[in-house]
């Protein structure tokens, strides 16, 4: 006599499979038709659009920048429209900072002064400087120029130096 056994399909592999096929055929859908359509649209309805904070904060976010551009911009809800452009170029310069060259290309192609301890025209600083001793300088100031903010304020000086 013949055995007889259960046959078993694992039934949630074929699924699954059939879950990924269907959105992978979604995402391509989407490249190739309905997102050029979807951008022609979205283009046409912001030919018009202002400056906003609410850009501002998305485009800065884009760039990823880190603690050092709080430190040096402030809070973006409270930096005034006249210095929007100012903090995307310090985020962009942050984004391509961790490198001398990177940092120098950007101050190149914004018409930056690059004279100053990151110009690599300039002498390197002494190894045996440490933190401790360090004075702050801004663009190549003393510090003597430099006002110091309250906490939470950004370190500016000179005519950007935030009135109080």
């Amino acid at each position: 006599m013949r055995e007889i056994r259960p046959v078993v399909v694992n039934i949630d592999h074929y699924l699954e499979e059939a879950a990924r096929a269907k959105h992978q055929l979604d995402a391509d859908r989407w490249r190739d038709e309905v997102r050029p359509r979807t951008m022609r649209l979205f283009a046409a309805r912001t030919g018009t659009l202002p400056w906003s904070r609410a850009l501002l904060k998305l485009v800065v976010a884009e760039l990823f920048p880190d603690d050092l551009f709080t430190e040096l911009i402030g809070n973006l809800d409270r930096v005034p429209r006249r210095r929007w452009p100012q903090a995307i170029a310090i985020a962009v310069a942050l984004r391509h900072s961790w490198r001398r060259h990177g940092l120098e290309q950007i101050a190149k192609r914004l018409h930056v002064r690059r004279d100053g301890p990151w110009d690599s025209r300039q002498p390197r600083p002494s190894r045996t400087r440490t933190h401790a001793n360090a004075t702050p300088a801004v663009q190549g100031r003393s510090s003597a120029h430099v006002r110091w903010p309250a906490h939470g304020q950004p370190l500016l000086a000179g005519r950007h130096a935030r009135k109080r």
